[in-house]
């Protein structure tokens, strides 16, 4: 559940805000759904990552590779055909792990709040 209420409006914000919305709607969400801290990372990083992949293997595939290799041999990865794949990796990383430490940060702000 969590998983797809972060995958669904990620995807729809962006559309029309910057790419660091992921964080409020990772932390926000987490805040109110996550039952545990391995349940918010590993949903907002799966969500996140799936996401950020998909839409970045889309607009690769538009140009053929062709911007996703340069930004390889920015980087002085080796000279290969899939530089794209790489890219689009860390790419998946870079914002799994921003939205998984956002959600894990609103999971245990909800604890600190809590009364036990």
């Amino acid at each position: 559940m969590l998983f797809l209420l972060i995958a669904f409006s990620c995807l729809l914000f962006q559309f029309f805000l910057p790419w660091w919305i992921i964080g409020p709607l990772a932390f926000g969400f987490s805040f109110w759904k996550a039952y545990s801290g391995r349940n918010a990372f590993q949903s907002a990083f799966y969500a996140v990552a799936l996401l950020w992949a998909v839409i970045a293997l889309i607009h690769t595939l538009e140009n053929e590779n062709i911007l996703a290799n340069r930004v390889g041999q920015l980087f002085m990865l080796p000279a290969w055909n899939f530089n794209w794949v790489i890219m689009l990796m860390v790419t998946a990383l870079i914002g799994g792990l921003a939205a998984g430490v956002a959600a894990l940060a609103g999971y245990y702000c909800r604890l600190a709040f809590t009364k036990r």
